[in-house]
């Protein structure tokens, strides 16, 4: 098995390249971590799908990646790279074998990663393709996550009946009240779809709501 050594990885649920990776995220410090070798088809069917890796894959990869944690070496269960000779992406698989979290690479230590790709031969990976992932690639990680933010808290004041909180964003938005408290949530709702202006404004209320 080919392993490379001492990398950055940052695991999230959608594939994010390295330069939307945030300062509050949990990167991993890898100080061992295998990598195969695969073609550009399945590359690609790998990062936009999620997953099933069969068990004999699972059981290659088990326990052989190591991270440094509290000044201490841990191993993980079911972590590897995967790539081309122009790319790759570290996976996090669940015990049954499905891809639970993915991670890009920072460029010097992807371009590591796909010097020794080069050298080595493809490896036989069966997988099962579960499900498609859904994404906006219009959006940027930002957009993304505070949208899911504004629904979460849209849907919270909808469900306490507060009228007078969604009457006040109606009226910071759109300069008009609403009579109807079902009539300002549909209206809200699809406001935040078009990220424009009143997205930014809604989502500044909230924060400072929050904040008090």
């Amino acid at each position: 098995m080919n392993y490379i050594y001492d990398v950055l990885l940052n695991f999230q649920k959608e594939y994010y390249d390295f330069f939307e990776w945030n300062k509050n995220d949990n990167i991993y410090h890898i100080r061992k971590i295998p990598i195969f070798k695969t073609n550009q088809k399945k590359l690609n069917e790998i990062k936009n799908n999620i997953i099933k890796f069969n068990t004999n894959n699972l059981n290659l990869i088990n326990n052989k990646t190591e991270r440094f944690k509290n000044n201490s070496v841990i191993k993980q269960k079911y972590i590897f790279i995967i790539g081309t000779e122009n790319e790759c992406l570290a996976l996090k698989l669940n015990k049954n074998g499905i891809t639970s979290h993915k991670s890009s690479l920072l460029p010097s230590e992807q371009e590591d990663v796909i010097n020794l790709l080069k050298q080595i031969k493809e490896t036989d990976i069966n997988y099962t393709i579960i499900s498609k992932i859904s994404t906006d690639n219009f959006k940027t990680r930002f957009e993304k996550e505070n949208k899911i933010f504004i629904i979460n808290e849209l849907n919270k004041i909808y469900k306490q009946n507060n009228f007078q909180k969604l009457n006040y964003l109606c009226l910071e938005c759109f300069n008009k009240e609403e009579k109807d408290i079902h009539t300002a949530y549909n209206k809200l709702k699809t406001e935040i779809q078009k990220t424009n202006k009143n997205f930014q404004k809604i989502y500044n209320i909230f924060k400072t709501i929050n904040q008090k």
